[in-house]
């Protein structure tokens, strides 16, 4: 198989791993976000990669956002929303957050997941399902590394999609070099 060959069935996993999203839920993770004073957003690995292109959009956007890791993230408060992407949903890491802020209160979670009865799912308030199979799982037959085709769904769904619904519902234009919260130090 060439590139362009292996580029075509990619493009083919990601189409279908982003069809059938409850296009209801994703308006209830914009109600979510939009309603809550700040936003964090937690994951591992590449997901947390994937996720950070969503959290830097929203930043872009006027929302205060935080990376759970980072150096300068604050304590998470009531108000506040976290959004996890866990394809598993079994992480203990992102399970024990999910229990800190159960355990603060009145935090809403937001799960990106390929798997709707998680652990982490049944503990979060809004769960999006992408329709890719558990990384790994023996239903797992994409051509591509472990785990590609979830996060790829992920960029697709939470970043381009949603990125472009908030900005519609919010009547947000955002030209390149006029945006004043855009980076300016090199």
């Amino acid at each position: 198989m060439n590139i362009k060959e292996i580029t075509a069935k990619i493009m083919n996993e990601i189409d279908v791993a982003t069809q059938n999203v409850n296009e209801d839920i994703l308006i209830k993770v914009f109600s979510t976000i939009h309603n809550a004073n700040r936003i964090f957003f937690h994951a591992n690995g590449r997901s947390l990669l994937t996720i950070k292109y969503f959290a830097q959009r929203l930043m872009h956007q006027g929302y205060r956002v935080f990376i759970v890791g980072d150096i300068a993230t604050p304590a998470i408060k009531s108000g506040d929303a976290l959004v996890m992407v866990s394809a598993c949903g079994e992480e203990p890491n992102l399970i024990a957050a999910a229990q800190t802020i159960k355990e603060i209160g009145d935090i809403k979670l937001i799960l990106v997941t390929a798997n709707e009865s998680s652990t982490l799912a049944k503990q979060a308030d809004v769960v999006v399902k992408l329709n890719t199979p558990i990384p790994g799982s023996p239903e797992d037959t994409s051509i591509q590394p472990i785990g590609a085709q979830f996060e790829q769904a992920v960029l697709y769904v939470m970043d381009v999609g949603m990125s472009h619904y908030f900005m519609d519902r919010l009547g947000i234009t955002l030209t390149p070099g006029e945006n004043p919260l855009h980076a300016n130090l090199q």
